[in-house]
């Protein structure tokens, strides 16, 4: 009898379900809401017909349906010229600050070698000047982070929410998805280990899937340093907009793989309906803006000194050793001497300076000479350059005249020494050829190194995405932590003047192009997600085939991106500003078409 009965009622949910083209379930849910409207319409009384709240006024506008996208697009693209623009700008006064404390750092280490330095002050400079290269856009999340406390102050993130609501259904999400995926990195700067873990309150355990696998796809925090440096280099007139670019295209093709997963391998899991409550709006308070904003910022200092410093010790062990052979040493050791025999020669037997830079005089002026540079970038007044120089010149009153270039005081009165004046020209020329072999030595080192190998080994391949060998170990690094592919580059790009890093990728990478950079940011945009983020998709899915999976398919769609960027870009002949505006019109064409592809099990409650 039973048995008769479960047959029956299976055999009328799925008449139902056929001729419905939905569930019953949702259908009674959705019968609740009508039969509760109905009743709350007969009960509540309304004191005041026609009068609208500014919540309501305002949602008409927000949440129309041609002009709510609109505004959200003008928001989020307000949020990324403001922080993008004005954060860049910010950097420039706090390098200086950054650059001299580096020099500090300098300052307090063995002294450099003539050629090789000791191995603490060659680890130490390079895990700061990785460090410091990320630290150096603080301003940038600082507005960044502001601004987004704002919204959510405001009340306009779960507006937001029912706005893509509309979107996200059609590609097998929908409107709890947003939330993850806002902290993933929607707007630039969120994190994909909060981004997976918040799927926890969505019901709909396809939508879930999907949004868990899709959140390492938004924009996070450590993947920001590298649009920045990038941007800065190579799109500086168009730095909103192509932040605006990286922080949409990532959503966009977000949605495309979403409804390709939905369609595929998560065709067999259960959707669910949506309920969302909207809060009235709100004006934001300046400590929840800022005590949010220093919370995340603290969150991104935390990473840096843990896990980044690790990574940047393990970066610099794999790029230095097994090092360069006994040879080699001796080879550059000639060169050296080779050198300093041309600079004698060029100083003359008479010079008084040939005697005061013979020897190991001669090491001990280029020491004097750099901490005489660092301390006048330092000085931020003329008092304090006049005090640099009285230090100096009480320290070695020959070595200042040639590190002032002639220039000395006598009797309160400026005095020109036209041997130092001469003798300093010929000090540069060696100067520069010693730098230009520091510079091979660095390199020869780099190529020699475990993950120089690894790196020359994958170019081949990787050269169709337009990565030489440096990118690539800077890629390899940033698995571990994203915010390593900026330090490892600080590391790679060496140099002793503690210039910027734009300042030393631009001067040691002549050959790249604003397409080198699209393809670079685009790969690095689809790049799995790192250790952490990945050990809580494994916590949130049940699954290692999940976690792989979530590994795998962005290296597979980053390279496709990438490939087409560089290779289909350089065949084209289109300027970096040209393949983006292609790539993102081919990208909503693809999104939209996929749109429209119906799943299998109608997920839309009308």
């Amino acid at each position: 009898m039973n048995e008769n009965i479960i047959d029956y009622v299976e055999k009328k949910r799925e008449e139902i379900k056929e001729k419905e083209g939905k569930d019953p379930e949702k259908i009674v849910s959705l019968q609740y809401s009508r039969r509760a409207v109905q009743i709350g319409s007969k009960c509540i009384k309304h004191t005041k017909k026609g009068h609208k709240t500014l919540t309501s006024k305002i949602d008409k506008v927000v949440l129309n349906k041609f002009l709510g996208p609109i505004v959200l697009l003008g928001v989020i693209y307000l949020l990324y010229n403001l922080s993008i623009v004005q954060g860049y700008e910010l950097t420039n006064y706090t390098w200086p600050i950054l650059a001299s404390f580096r020099d500090l750092v300098a300052s307090i280490l063995p002294p450099e070698g003539l050629l090789f330095d000791p191995l603490l002050r060659s680890m130490t400079l390079s895990v700061v000047d990785g460090i410091l290269a990320v630290l150096n856009y603080l301003p940038i999340f600082a507005i960044l982070f502001s601004l987004v406390a704002i919204l959510e102050d405001i009340g306009y993130i779960p507006r937001m929410t029912f706005i893509m609501d509309r979107v996200f259904r059609h590609f097998g999400l929908h409107g709890q998805s947003l939330f993850p995926l806002v902290l993933g990195g929607v707007f630039v700067g969120g994190c994909a280990i909060p981004g997976v873990m918040a799927t926890r309150g969505i019901k709909d355990e396809r939508a879930r899937l999907a949004t868990i696998l899709v959140v390492p796809l938004m924009n996070c925090l450590a993947k920001t340093p590298l649009y920045i440096l990038l941007i800065g280099l190579f799109f500086v007139q168009y730095k909103g907009f192509v932040m605006f670019f990286m922080a949409t295209i990532t959503i966009i093709i977000a949605l495309s793989v979403s409804k390709v997963l939905s369609l595929t391998v998560l065709k067999t899991k259960e959707p669910a309906p949506f309920v969302l409550e909207m809060p009235p709006y709100h004006l934001p308070t300046i400590t929840g803006v800022l005590r949010r904003c220093f919370e995340r910022l603290w969150l991104f200092l935390r990473k840096i000194v843990t896990v980044v410093l690790v990574v940047m010790i393990l970066v610099f062990v794999l790029t230095n050793f097994p090092g360069i052979s006994q040879d080699q040493r001796a080879s550059y050791q000639d060169q050296m001497s080779q050198a300093i025999e041309r600079f004698y020669h060029s100083l003359g037997q008479k010079s008084s300076y040939r005697e005061i830079l013979a020897g190991d005089h001669l090491e001990e002026y280029f020491n004097y000479s750099d901490d005489y540079s660092m301390a006048k970038r330092g000085a931020g007044t003329e008092e304090e350059e006049e005090t640099i120089d009285q230090e100096f010149e009480e320290r070695n009153n020959d070595f200042y005249k040639l590190a002032n270039r002639g220039v000395y005081k006598m009797d309160g009165k400026l005095q020109r020494d036209k041997e130092a004046m001469q003798a300093t020209k010929v000090f540069r020329q060696l100067e520069r050829e010693r730098k230009e072999i520091r510079a091979d030595i660095n390199d020869e080192m780099m190529i020699n190194s475990v993950l120089g190998f690894v790196g020359r080994k994958l170019e081949p391949l990787t050269k169709y995405a337009g990565f030489n060998w440096r990118i690539n170990i800077a890629l390899i690094s940033s698995f571990a932590a994203k915010e390593s592919s900026v330090t490892t580059l600080g590391a790679i790009y060496k140099s002793d003047e503690g210039e910027s890093l734009e300042e030393k990728v631009s001067e040691q990478e002549k050959g790249w192009t604003p397409l080198h950079a699209l393809a670079i940011m685009l790969f690095m945009a689809m790049y799995p997600p790192c250790i952490p983020t990945l050990l809580a998709v494994r916590l949130e899915t049940g699954s290692t085939k999940w976690m792989l999976f979530a590994t795998i398919y962005p290296i597979i769609l980053g390279s496709i991106i990438a490939v087409l960027i560089f290779t289909g870009g350089s065949l084209l002949g289109l300027s970096g500003l040209q393949a983006m505006i292609l790539f993102y019109i081919l990208a909503i064409a693809i999104m939209i078409v996929m749109g429209f592809i119906k799943n299998t099990e109608e997920d839309q409650i009308l």
